[in-house]
């Protein structure tokens, strides 16, 4: 959508595409710089896009991502040429699988150098087309127009990364004078009457109604629509992993989250089997272990409603209605209150219930913590304020069936890609949007051993993190797979650093505990400090075997 057109252009290049992604709502800018990007960064600084420099380029984007994940507003990622977009890349193909709306300013050598110098020179934008939406190279003459329509790209669903490679001397050029490009505005559509009738008709009838809950249910104004749907129909539910709190998970109709734990999806297939009807809102498969392919037959009664379409296989997806997902959520209300209380029967839902808490409960540790009674503890403690973060491995599984959300989007976490070293610059990102917002980082200490270089760009910026390091010297996820694998360990042991001196070296305050006595206290007095504070927390990891 354009309007007038401006009646100054902006001096350079750098300056229109800069100014256009601040018509998006950009900002934050992150990276790492080299001089190919100078005037990028210049551009964003001026038009008020803070640009912040990170020490990691996938940090930087796991920055970005939180950003897109708790504000709805692109963020941009301004890579170097050669080894900086390199490194950026799993951080961009992250991105791509989390849904995660992001414009990447590469980098590139000077267009009279092209063809002939060979430093540092390879195909970025080749590169990048694979785990992007949209990569091309920058067209000079129509800057603004190019990155307008790159990023509405980015933000259609399923949002996504789109790359916009910059040769040097097209961003210190002259602009051209463009119209005033802007955000488009798409009308709110729904189901036709007949068809949000016959929807109902299918969900009253339906004598074991189940929701399935997933990432697209975070948008907008969904979670309160999706919250009147439940409790109209009286719908039990589960979420997927970045869905949970999309209604609270003390919510009596919360079954929990699926997804990733073979042992408590287990007992949540078995409901999914007895359901005569699946309900799907915003449920996105690339959160799912491939145990969910053909989870159910064809012949299964399901509803799916969405932004838009996914065209995926992984199982039947039945009748497909694809729009505002609040609108059409409230169109499938039933005429009066229905009370569906019986049809599962509350009894068979506390037995499930029961079930996975029996999973996941603590186990007496041979030494220091029990993860689980961590994870808990964090629960008990979590305000609906708290932002957490989890990061890749066992302990994240385990964290999605103990810690109970009590608002949508509050657990940020890498579950399409998996990407280790997510959840120290997701806080980070997170606590940039929501500066007087208690953020806690939870993440084990392989995955901090990726990204703690990150922890100087908290200290510089005076970010009050609270960072709990799950300590097993082992990645035990891995460890967990040689085991039931039948393999002896191998390449899955080390030697973990003391982290909370590692922590002092940054000049945060680091705290060791071997208790949950002292987990607990050092958790309270963490966020009440808000002070950037590193807890290493001895754990135990052999209750992993019986939860996974």
């Amino acid at each position: 959508m354009h309007a007038k057109v401006n009646a100054q252009a902006p001096a350079k290049v750098a300056d229109a595409i800069a100014a256009t992604l601040k018509k998006y709502g950009a900002r934050f800018a992150f990276g790492i710089p080299g001089n190919d990007v100078l005037e990028t960064v210049r551009a964003c600084e001026e038009q008020g896009i803070e640009f912040v420099l990170g020490k990691s380029e996938p940090s930087c984007a796991f920055m970005a991502d939180a950003v897109y994940q708790l504000s709805g507003a692109p963020a941009a990622l301004i890579p170097a040429l050669g080894p900086g977009i390199a490194n950026a890349m799993s951080g961009i193909a992250g991105a791509m699988q989390e849904r995660s709306a992001m414009l990447v300013l590469s980098g590139e050598m000077n267009t009279a150098s092209m063809g002939i110098y060979n430093h540092q020179v390879f195909d970025q934008v080749a590169l990048a087309r694979p785990v992007t939406k949209y990569a091309e190279q920058l067209n000079p003459k129509r800057a603004a127009q190019q990155v307008a329509k790159a990023l509405d790209i980015a933000l259609a669903y399923p949002a996504g990364p789109v790359l916009l490679n910059l040769p040097a001397d097209y961003s210190r050029a002259a602009a051209e004078r463009e119209d005033d490009y802007r955000p488009a505005r798409c009308a709110a559509t729904v189901l036709a009457a007949a068809e949000a009738a016959r929807l109902g008709a299918m969900l009253g009838a339906a004598k074991r109604p189940l929701l399935l809950a997933g990432r697209g249910a975070l948008l907008g104004r969904t979670p309160t629509a999706l919250r009147s749907l439940v409790e109209a129909w009286q719908l039990p539910f589960f979420c997927s992993y970045k869905a949970k709190g999309v209604i609270p998970e003390q919510h009596p109709l919360c079954l929990g989250s699926v997804g990733l734990s073979p042992v408590v999806d287990a007992e949540n297939m078995k409901l999914v089997r007895e359901a005569d009807l699946i309900l799907m809102a915003g449920f996105d498969p690339i959160e799912l272990r491939d145990a969910w392919l053909d989870a159910w037959p064809e012949a299964q009664t399901a509803i799916t409603l969405n932004w838009g379409a996914l065209n995926h296989r992984i199982f039947p997806e039945g009748e497909r209605a694809y729009g505002h997902l609040p609108h059409m959520l409230a169109q499938l209300m039933p005429d009066a209150a229905a009370d569906k209380a019986a049809s599962w029967g509350s009894a068979r839902l506390a037995q499930l219930k029961l079930a996975v808490a029996h999973i996941v409960r603590p186990r007496a540790p041979a030494k220091g913590i029990s993860p689980a009674a961590l994870f808990a503890a964090v629960s008990a403690q979590a305000t609906e304020d708290w932002i957490m973060t989890v990061d890749v491995g066992s302990h994240r599984i385990l964290a999605n069936h103990v810690i109970r959300c009590r608002v949508p989007g509050q657990l940020l976490q890498s579950n399409g890609l998996g990407c280790m070293g997510y959840a120290l610059p997701a806080a980070i990102g997170a606590q940039l949007v929501h500066p007087d917002r208690p953020v806690v980082a939870m993440l084990g200490d392989g995955c901090m051993l990726m990204t703690q270089g990150e922890l100087a760009v908290a200290a510089e910026r005076r970010l009050p993190l609270v960072l709990v390091v799950l300590n097993d010297a082992s990645l035990s996820l891995i460890k967990l797979k040689q085991s039931k694998m039948n393999l002896a360990a191998r390449a899955t042991d080390f030697d973990s650093p003391r982290f909370d001196i590692i922590a002092q070296g940054f000049g945060a305050k680091g705290v060791r505990v071997n208790s949950i006595a002292a987990f607990e206290q050092a958790l309270r007095e963490a966020v009440a400090s808000r002070r950037l504070t590193v807890i290493d927390a001895e754990v135990d990891p052999s209750e992993y075997w019986e939860q996974m």
